[in-house]
């Protein structure tokens, strides 16, 4: 006699992430790992998913599994969804169906028989463009944004991860994937090949790279304490109102929509030229070969100032991706000229900031040297979510002194607030060791399904 256990595609008690069913006899050759059968759940017949198959009786009585509908994962797919469970501490179901068809912008640029290469892009505005280029050149691939990595491929050979460093490679929605992280443990379990191409390295993997990356253009720096000592308070410098020529293009660097709005004013008060500026945030990068003769970042201190300990490694990052976009020089505006990191930014060497910045995330227990957890619970009423939140604390705190070297900080609210949303999050410290899987695993016994959890978030605020 064998059972099998399900992942069940309904809603679920949070307590509970599979449940074991018993195989009929009739059904044994059939009833495979990843394959979508029918179960009765409560009053009614459900789908499911066989995650794993067993000859050992559980000690509880089990209903029969009624109809195998049909294969839908293959084993690598559902080696692929334990991983993903176990480190991102999702729930069977979210891996399992994350993987499931078309997802994303995706271009084949051959045969899907013939495709040996995936090339995995942070935006999906660039996947056509690469695409085309990849036609030119006779290369056999699929290219494709966040999602593609799960695509399957049966003569797949190779991924290649474009700027693996971008956080726009992390989803979302549950399970909170990081598809660089896939596509790294997806090569892994499938024995494939992997090419890795960062712009710039991230802080946990500059160490394995060429140190030419940390050798960057050289930036300019306008410094705006001195504009404010001439009279000018607003963002509009002496030195972008002279890089303003008819004969020049000017592309403006603003964090926020409401910051574009308001230069957009000063600009128009102070500059009579203006047809050659275009203002633009984080959408510039999803713009494939948009290019300026300048670029202005023209507040660079509200990243230099976040209170979050990847606020200086974003800083560089997207520098780095503004000074591509520069045909003749990239200014970054600032009032503290003299900071450590600006002045690394105008010497066009990173080596300093990387080894700066790996010694504070020592001290500090920050990846690479701790896994972060970030835990987050929502609801409509502030008593609620007070309430879960303080029980979910003394849970962890417990949890903390008799099983798992863990810090947990208490409840806090968001940097950002939702309207109508109540939200609260906390955070955990895991020092990184060979274990880490299984101390995530005693971890995700502690939290149930109603709070949204993140391994390795982009941010804890």
């Amino acid at each position: 006699m064998f059972f099998a256990e399900i992942a069940v595609d309904t809603y679920q008690d949070p307590t509970k992430k599979l449940f074991t069913y018993q195989i009929p006899k009739d059904l044994e050759e059939k009833v495979s790992e990843g394959a979508r059968v029918t179960v009765s759940f409560g009053k009614r017949i459900v789908e499911g998913y066989v995650w794993s198959k067993t000859a050992k009786k559980p000690p509880f009585p089990t209903k029969p599994v009624q109809e195998v509908k049909e294969q839908v994962f293959s084993a690598n797919q559902i080696k692929l969804a334990r991983w993903m469970s176990k480190h991102y501490l999702a729930t069977p179901l979210e891996c399992l169906k994350c993987q499931l068809g078309k997802k994303g912008e995706q271009e084949e640029t051959a045969a899907k028989s013939k495709i040996t290469t995936l090339i995995l892009l942070p935006y999906a505005s660039q996947v056509k463009i690469r695409a085309l280029a990849a036609k030119k050149t006779g290369e056999k691939a699929l290219i494709g944004s966040r999602s593609a990595v799960f695509a399957q491929l049966p003569n797949l050979k190779k991924i290649v991860i474009e700027e693996p460093e971008n956080w726009n490679y992390k989803d979302e929605r549950a399970p909170y994937y990081h598809t660089a992280e896939i596509a790294k443990k997806r090569a892994e379990i499938e024995n494939l090949k992997l090419e890795i191409r960062p712009v710039i390295p991230s802080v946990e993997h500059f160490a394995k790279y060429s140190p030419s990356l940390l050798e960057i253009e050289p930036a300019q720096i306008v410094d705006l304490s001195l504009e404010k000592a001439a009279g000018n308070y607003t963002l509009v410098s002496q030195e972008l109102e002279n890089k303003i020529a008819p004969a020049k293009t000017l592309i403006i660097y603003a964090s926020s929509k409401e910051l574009q709005e308001g230069f957009k004013e000063d600009l128009q008060k102070k500059v009579a030229g203006k047809s050659a500026v275009e203002i633009y945030g984080p959408e510039l990068f999803s713009i494939p070969g948009k290019e300026a003769d300048y670029v202005f970042w023209v507040d660079t201190d509200t990243l230099l100032n976040l209170p979050d300990f990847r606020a200086h490694e974003k800083l560089v990052q997207t520098a780095q991706k503004l000074g591509q976009r520069a045909k003749e020089g990239l200014y970054l505006q600032t009032l503290t000229p003299k900071h450590p990191l600006i002045a690394d930014l105008e010497a066009g060497n990173l080596k300093k900031f990387y080894q700066r910045e790996l010694k504070t995330r020592k001290e500090l227990g920050y990846p690479p040297f701790f896994t972060l957890v970030k835990l987050t619970y929502t609801s409509k009423s502030i008593a609620k979510t007070g309430l879960e939140a303080e029980k979910l604390y003394e849970k962890l705190l417990a949890v903390s002194t008799k099983q798992l070297a863990i810090e947990v900080s208490p409840p806090y609210e968001p940097y950002s607030k939702t309207p109508r949303k109540i939200r609260l999050n906390m955070a955990i410290k895991i020092e990184s060791n060979p274990n880490i899987e299984q101390d995530l695993d005693k971890l995700s016994k502690v939290i149930s399904t109603d709070w949204r959890v993140e391994v390795d978030p982009e941010s804890l605020l």
